[in-house]
Parts: structure tokens; C-alpha cells; sequence
């Protein structure tokens, strides 16, 4: 049997080279999107995935692969943590478009005015190729539990925000990106207030994915229908509000669910138990099968042991 810390050093291993794959993935592509077609960019940003998928493989198998998939259609939970994935993004977005036009700032026209069609399609575009596929299998799927059986989920948040960030680095310097319009420290606070109201869903849903995916797209998506990046309404204050109230909302999810799970309940089990989602469903299944073949083997050894009786009955 192996021992604890055995356990964890290779844990550990497989995070880091979650990380420098999924790095390594992204990066690669970008770079390959400027030299050559921008199309590449899409594929870009199915690194975090790629890299998932391929590490849980690595561990778990076909069994852990299947954990994965699985938790990613994992639609079973309570009907307001929809509401709240597709509602909040776009009234943290509207108060900032509000504060901007309260404090003088000219208020931009919405792409999706007379479009509604064409804004419910940029939702499944979004979803499917804009991010929200391609990364939270990967972010929230394999990364978010694997640090949470290390650290709180506040501080697994904080740690995978400020890595989510910096996977984000190369878009600062590709021209049409929204990242190309904003400094990176404000961006950081973002993602990493964005990252804490992740896991908060994340751990409140027993660890479903598609609610990420949901929740990334609300927030991808919202940002067409209520422009705030400084290209529509030549300013950054939108985008600093927005980040504000991020904060902000941030900070009241850690003071009222508390910093260790962001659930309400304190009890480190409870975090153990929704950081190894993947695990506890491989386990599971591993000691369902090793319970089949040992009875399996049970019944082979009775049937030989009766035929050899009858056998040596038959010589005398």
C-alpha cells in the first residue's frame, strides 16, 4: 500500500504538469494564431482541457475520464444556482455601466439592440469556442479540486486565479483581444475575485462543471450584450467598477459561507470531499469491479474444488 506522502508527492506532480500543459497548449497556439491564422486561437484555448483530460487519463484511466465527463453534464442541483450563474454576471455588469453613467460617463449602445437572435447565438458560440468549454473542464474540473485537497477553497481560489490570470498573458499582446485593452493588475483582481465566485458555485453544486461552464459563459457572453471594455465606451472605469464589485461580492461570499469551503460548513471533511470528486468516483467504481472479480474467483475456486471431489470420488 502506498504511503500518504507518497500519494500526495504524485498528486502534487500531476498538478504541476496539469499546469505545464495546459501552458504549453495555449501558448503554443497563440503564438501559432499571430504567425499564421488567427483560427489557431481557438484551439488555443482548449489547453486547460486537453490537459485535463489527458493528466486524469494518466492517473485514473478510462474510470477517471468517465468521473470527468460525467461531472460535466451534472445538471441535478438546486434550481437557484442556475439562476444565480446566468443572473449575477449581468447585474454586476449593468451596476457598472450604471455607476459609469451616474458619474458622467456616456453610455455605450448594445451590440445586441435589435439583435436578440444573434445575442442568444453568441451565447452558444461562446460557450462552445469562446472559453467556457475549452477551460473549465480544466480549471474547475481537474486544477480547483486537486488544490483543495491541499488549502481551503479560499485559498485553492486565490492560487488558481492568479494562474488563471497569467495563462491569459499572451492575449495582452494580440491586438482584438479584450485582455489587449486593460492593464494585467486589474485584471488579476478581476480573475481572481471571479475565481472565488467560482468555487463558491463549484463546491454549493457537489462539484458540477457544467455550472462553471454556464457561469463562464454568462460572464463571457453578458459582456457583448453590456459592453464595459474600454473599446466600447472609451473608458476603463466600467471594467474598474465591474472589478470592484467582483471584490466585493467576493468578500461577502467568504464572510457569510466561510473561508475554508465557501458552503457553510466548516468541517474539513466536507473539503476533502468536494476536491476529489474524480477520485471518490474512481474508487468507487475500482472497488465495485475488485468486489466482482473476488467473487468471481470465489465461485471458479468452488466449481474446481467440486470437480476435483468428484474426480477423486470417481478413482476410488
Amino acid at each position: 500500500m502506498r504511503s500518504h506522502s507518497t500519494t500526495s508527492k504524485q498528486n502534487s506532480a500531476a498538478l504541476w504538469i496539469y499546469f505545464v500543459v495546459s501552458f504549453a497548449w495555449s501558448w503554443s497556439f497563440w503564438r501559432l494564431a499571430i504567425l499564421t491564422h488567427p483560427a489557431l486561437g481557438i484551439v488555443a484555448g482548449f489547453g486547460p482541457m486537453i490537459a485535463a483530460f489527458g493528466v486524469t487519463g494518466w492517473q485514473s484511466g478510462q474510470v477517471g475520464i468517465r468521473a470527468l465527463l460525467k461531472r460535466g453534464i451534472q445538471w441535478r442541483v438546486k434550481w437557484r444556482w442556475f439562476v444565480i450563474v446566468w443572473i449575477l454576471p449581468a447585474l454586476v455588469l449593468l451596476m457598472a455601466l450604471g455607476l459609469h453613467g451616474i458619474l458622467g460617463g456616456a453610455l455605450p449602445n448594445s451590440p445586441a439592440t435589435g439583435r436578440w437572435g444573434l445575442a442568444i447565438a453568441n451565447f452558444f458560440l461562446v460557450m462552445l469556442i469562446g472559453g467556457p468549454l475549452g477551460e473549465e473542464f480544466g480549471w474547475r474540473g481537474y486544477a480547483l479540486p486537486a488544490l483543495q485537497r491541499r488549502f481551503s477553497a479560499f485559498w485553492s481560489s486565490v492560487i488558481l486565479g492568479i494562474i488563471w490570470a497569467c495563462w491569459h498573458l499572451p492575449l495582452f499582446f494580440i491586438s482584438g483581444t479584450g485582455q489587449h485593452q486593460l492593464p494585467f493588475g486589474l485584471f488579476l483582481l478581476n480573475t481572481i475575485a471571479l475565481s472565488i465566485l467560482f468555487t463558491w458555485v463549484y463546491n454549493n453544486t457537489s462539484g458540477s462543471i457544467l455550472m462553471s461552464i454556464l457561469l463562464h459563459t454568462a460572464v463571457n457572453g453578458w459582456a457583448w450584450v453590456i459592453p464595459i471594455y474600454p473599446s466600447a465606451v472609451n473608458s476603463l472605469r466600467p471594467f474598474a467598477i465591474a472589478t470592484a464589485l467582483l471584490i466585493i461580492i467576493a468578500a461577502l461570499i467568504v464572510l457569510v459561507f466561510g473561508a475554508r469551503t465557501l458552503t457553510g460548513q466548516g468541517d474539513r471533511a466536507s473539503s476533502s470531499r468536494l476536491g476529489g470528486s474524480i477520485e471518490k468516483d474512481f474508487s468507487k467504481k475500482l472497488v465495485v469491479k475488485e468486489s466482482k472479480e473476488k467473487q468471481d474467483g470465489d465461485w471458479r475456486r468452488s466449481i474446481g474444488e467440486r470437480r476435483s471431489l468428484i474426480g477423486s470420488r470417481l478413482l476410488k
